[in-house]
C-alpha cells in the first residue's frame, strides 16, 4: 500500500490541479481583444504588453492588427472590426466635433522639449529653415487630420509662414523618406523609426521637432481608443487593458535596449536602425490637461468650437 501510495500521490495532486479554478492569467479564461494600430515605435506599446506577458497576466489574448492610416483604423473600429485602436489625439478630436462616440482608455505617448514624439523633415540640401519657407510647397503626411498635419501647420503658422498656401499629401510612412530624397515632396512630419531611416537612408534631415507649437510643455499626442458603447459593454476588458498598457509603458521607458528586438520583430524593421532611433515617452496613465493642446489646435484647423478634454477621457459608470 506504501509503494502504491508513493507511485500515485503525484498523479491524484496534478489531476486535483487540473480541476482547480483557472487564475486570471490562464489560458482558460483568457478574454480575446482585437487591437489595431499603426506600425511606428510610438503604438509598440502594444507588443511591449503582449511579448513581456502583460495581457496574459490580466487576463487578455490580444490580436494585434497593423493598418498605416489612422482614419482607416477609426472606420474600422466604428464597424466592429477592432475592440480598441491606437490613433492621434487630432483623428479623435475631429471625430468628437462630429458626433462619433471615440473615447480615449489609455495614452499613447507624449512629447515635449525633452521627450521625442517625431519631427518635421526634409531633404539634406534643403534652403527650408522657417515656416515662410513652406509657402506653397508639398508636405507628407501619414493621415490627414492627424498629428502629421496639423503639428507642422502649427509650426508653420507659428514661424512666419502661411499654411493654407501648403498642400498635404497622404503617404504612408515607409514610403515618405523617399519621397522627400526624391524631392517629390518638400518635407513631411515623421516618426520613428522612420526619422532614422530617412536620416540614414534617404539623404534627409531634422528641420524642428516644432513640439513648442503645440505647447510650452508636456502634452499628448496620441492615445489608445475605443467606442463608448464598447466601453461601457466591457469595463473589465478596459480596466485590464488599462493596467497591461500602464505596465508596458513603465517597462519601455526604463528598459530602451530590452525593445529593440522587439521592435525588429513584431515592425520588420532593421535591428540597426532602430537600436539608434529615438525612444519615445510612454506616459502610464491619462492626464486630461495633457489631451487639451492638440485639441485646442485641432479646433483651430477644423473650424469646430474647441471643447474640455474630459468629454473624451472613458470615466467607468460608479
Amino acid at each position: 500500500m506504501r509503494r502504491f501510495a508513493r507511485v500515485t500521490l503525484p498523479v491524484i495532486v496534478a489531476a486535483l490541479l487540473a480541476l482547480a479554478p483557472a487564475g486570471p492569467g490562464s489560458a482558460q479564461t483568457l478574454a480575446a481583444l482585437k487591437v489595431a494600430m499603426i506600425p511606428i515605435e510610438p503604438a509598440a506599446a502594444v507588443y511591449y504588453a503582449k511579448e513581456n506577458g502583460f495581457f496574459t497576466k490580466d487576463g487578455l489574448d490580444v490580436d494585434i492588427a497593423q493598418n498605416p492610416s489612422t482614419p482607416a483604423i477609426a472606420s474600422a473600429l466604428l464597424s466592429g472590426t477592432y475592440d480598441i485602436a491606437y490613433g492621434t489625439i487630432p483623428t479623435l478630436a475631429t471625430a468628437h466635433s462630429k458626433g462619433l462616440p471615440f473615447v480615449m482608455i489609455a495614452p499613447g505617448i507624449s512629447s515635449s522639449a525633452i521627450h521625442f514624439g517625431g519631427a518635421i523633415m526634409v531633404g539634406v540640401n534643403s534652403t527650408i529653415k522657417t515656416g515662410k519657407d513652406f509657402n506653397g510647397k508639398t508636405l507628407g503626411t501619414a493621415g490627414l487630420n492627424t498629428i502629421a498635419e496639423y503639428l507642422p501647420r502649427a509650426w508653420i503658422d507659428k514661424n512666419g509662414g502661411d499654411s493654407t498656401t501648403v498642400k498635404f499629401v497622404e503617404m504612408p510612412f515607409p514610403v515618405t523618406p523617399d519621397a522627400i530624397a526624391s524631392g517629390r515632396i518638400d518635407g513631411a512630419y515623421l516618426a520613428e523609426p522612420f526619422v532614422t531611416i530617412a536620416e540614414q537612408k534617404h539623404d534627409a534631415k531634422i528641420l524642428t521637432q516644432g513640439d513648442a507649437a503645440i505647447a510650452p510643455g508636456e502634452f499628448l499626442s496620441t492615445g489608445w481608443y475605443t467606442t463608448i458603447q464598447w466601453a461601457r459593454a466591457h469595463p473589465d476588458l478596459v480596466a485590464r487593458f488599462q493596467r497591461a498598457m500602464g505596465e508596458a509603458a513603465a517597462w519601455a521607458n526604463a528598459n530602451h535596449p530590452l525593445v529593440v528586438p522587439i521592435l525588429a520583430k513584431d515592425l520588420h524593421a532593421d535591428p540597426a536602425i532602430v537600436g539608434q532611433a529615438r525612444r519615445p515617452y510612454y506616459p502610464e496613465r491619462l492626464i486630461a490637461s495633457q489631451v487639451q493642446p492638440f485639441i485646442d489646435i485641432t479646433a483651430k484647423y477644423e473650424k469646430f468650437a474647441p471643447f474640455k478634454a474630459d468629454e473624451l477621457i472613458y470615466v467607468p459608470a460608479r
